[in-house]
């Protein structure tokens, strides 16, 4: 059996695990920007996470789970949505907000509850931002928001993980139905502006919602054929 790292330690799995998709490869200078960390206080924690073989630090500063880091990180990742899915589809707590009371339950989930609680839920696939539980993954159609070309239907499969970290940003988007298997159209596009125009499937086409690019990057979508 694993070792359980300490909260701070299972923190910076979790960012590296989830950041390893997204970004390629990571340095310090991206957790100490995602934690809002000071870079030396990184530094020390990921000194010591090499020390105990969860990590490896390259020539170039590139940080790499090891074996037993990737086993900790997707352990700590599957209660983190496990705990979201639990949060919002269980107890009713709203869609934005589960992210960060997750990020504490997380941690204090033992074994035979993450078990347990996987069966009760009957084993979900994605938390309910639609990032998908170790062993599963995104459709192999899917593409990222930014990427859609005008009058294209769109579903919504997953909001990126560096969204989730801003409850005002995510109310926006529940606001909007911009959730995952919610239907939109991409009506037109702002080069100017940097921005995209969307319409819901079901609202009244007098209620369209303008997204930043750097917003619409971060969100993963497939092609509706409906």
């Amino acid at each position: 059996m694993l070792n359980k790292p300490t909260v701070v330690v299972e923190e910076y799995l979790l960012l590296l695990y989830k950041l390893r998709d997204s970004h390629g490869h990571i340095k310090a200078v991206d957790l100490a920007q995602r934690l809002n960390i000071r870079p030396p206080t990184v530094h020390a924690t990921l000194q010591r996470m090499q020390r105990d073989g969860m990590v490896q630090i390259g020539d170039k500063k590139i940080i790499r789970l090891t074996e037993e880091g990737e086993n900790h990180a997707k352990s700590i990742a599957f209660r983190h949505n496990l705990a979201e899915y639990f949060l919002c589809h269980t107890l009713g707590i709203s869609w934005s907000e589960v992210h960060k009371h997750a990020h504490k339950l997380e941690h204090a989930m033992t074994p035979i509850v993450v078990e347990k609680l996987a069966a009760f839920l009957n084993y979900p696939e994605a938390c309910p931002h639609g990032t998908p539980n170790p062993g599963y993954s995104l459709p192999e159609d899917c593409f990222t928001l930014d990427k859609a070309k005008e009058k294209m239907m769109l579903e919504i499969i997953m909001i990126s993980e560096e969204l989730e970290d801003s409850v005002e940003l995510l109310k926006i988007l529940q606001d909007q139905k911009l959730m995952p298997g919610q239907k939109h159209q991409l009506t037109s596009r702002s080069q100017g502006m940097k921005s995209i125009t969307l319409q819901q499937q079901e609202q009244p086409a007098t209620h369209p919602f303008t997204l930043p690019l750097h917003v619409a990057e971060k969100i993963h979508v497939i092609q509706s054929k409906d």
